[in-house]
């Protein structure tokens, strides 16, 4: 089930690639972000 949440990620991932950025790029964001907040 994909909700909205999963839907506004996919689009930002796909823009990102449109722009270039690397999977290993968002990878790495995530990772960040997930320190961040935990």
């Amino acid at each position: 089930m994909v909700t909205e949440l999963d839907e506004e990620w996919i689009e930002l991932i796909e823009e990102a690639f449109n722009l270039g950025i690397s999977i290993q790029e968002i990878r790495q964001f995530l990772k960040n972000n997930e320190e961040k907040s935990s």
